[in-house]
């Protein structure tokens, strides 16, 4: 079961490159609940599965193509059997924000680009053709010298910014606190809730942890996440359910204690609520949609 707390990844970035390409394979060790300071493009080449973004549950399969703003944490959890090995589940370019901004500020044209990178705060998902487009251009930008790198990546972009066919992800600004000092208290409470998940998770106690008042820390925590203390844990509580939900045969009783509600009508009202269908009908739908099989050529479903 992937860990749910976030943790930062920090990236290479010695080899001098503007960004950085990657093909992964599934399982790898960046298979958790983490966030970084980089954007991300990714986009899925085989698999079918869950993406944890933000306060977001997302299904995504073979094409899925999404661009996941700095410092937002999220999971991509496939469904496959125990023990399976994907040699090439995903493409994965990442980038600063700082990089982006000073080309910016040296080349005009680089400009009209930046709506693409604004509207990532929270996440895009792109679909349409501009998956088939991305797709053919990340597929051979590591053949690539130099200059042609990053000529394939400006096209990338702009590929990106002429999608009729997207949705912005998150309805409210979750994101971590770039300062350090903010970023250590932040994980100190997000440890403190995924550790007390299937227990009593009490603000007064996380803000005890770090230092703040009851009121400062009320007000500190909805700056950082967007949304107030409750209704963070509530949903903190239901995506680890989504999580048994999707990759166990637990009962949806056993599931329900487990991330720490107390009551299973309760529990069925508040999933509701958040993700949009009951329990038993995001099972259904998840298992579902392991049998959909992308239409484009180059994609595999397995």
């Amino acid at each position: 079961m992937p860990e749910m707390k976030p943790s930062l990844v920090v990236n290479d970035n010695s080899l001098g490159n503007s960004f950085r390409f990657e093909r992964c394979g599934w399982p790898n060790d960046s298979d958790k609940w983490h966030f970084h300071p980089e954007y991300e493009l990714h986009q899925i080449v085989r698999t079918s599965g869950k993406l944890f973004i933000g306060d977001n549950v997302l299904n995504f399969r073979p094409g899925s193509l999404f661009l996941i703003g700095p410092y937002t944490p999220h999971n991509f959890v496939s469904d496959a059997r125990s023990g399976t090995m994907v040699p090439e589940r995903d493409l994965i370019l990442q980038f600063r924000k700082e990089w982006i901004e000073a080309s910016a500020n040296v080349l005009m044209e680089l400009r009209l680009l930046r709506p693409a990178f604004d509207e990532a705060v929270f996440g895009v998902e792109y679909g349409g053709e501009t998956q088939r487009a991305v797709y053919g251009l990340m597929n051979t930008i590591d053949s690539q010298d130099p200059l042609e790198r990053l000529i394939s990546f400006m096209r990338i972009i702009d590929q990106l910014k002429q999608c009729r066919r997207k949705t912005v992800l998150g309805t409210s600004r979750y994101f971590i606190d770039m300062r350090t000092a903010s970023l250590r208290r932040f994980n100190k409470v997000v440890d403190y809730i995924h550790e007390h998940i299937e227990e009593d998770v009490s603000m007064e106690a996380a803000a005890d942890l770090v230092g703040m008042s009851y009121k400062m820390f009320s007000r500190w925590f909805i700056e950082c996440t967007g949304i107030g203390f409750r209704r963070y844990v509530i949903k903190t509580r239901i995506n680890k359910s989504c999580e048994y939900l999707f990759s166990t045969s637990r009962s949806i009783q056993e599931i329900c204690y487990l991330v720490g509600f107390n009551n299973v009508s309760n529990y069925n009202r508040l999933f509701r609520q958040v993700i949009g269908v009951t329990p038993s009908e995001f099972r259904r739908k998840s298992q579902e949609a392991q049998e959909y099989e992308f239409p484009l050529e180059g994609f595999a479903a397995a």
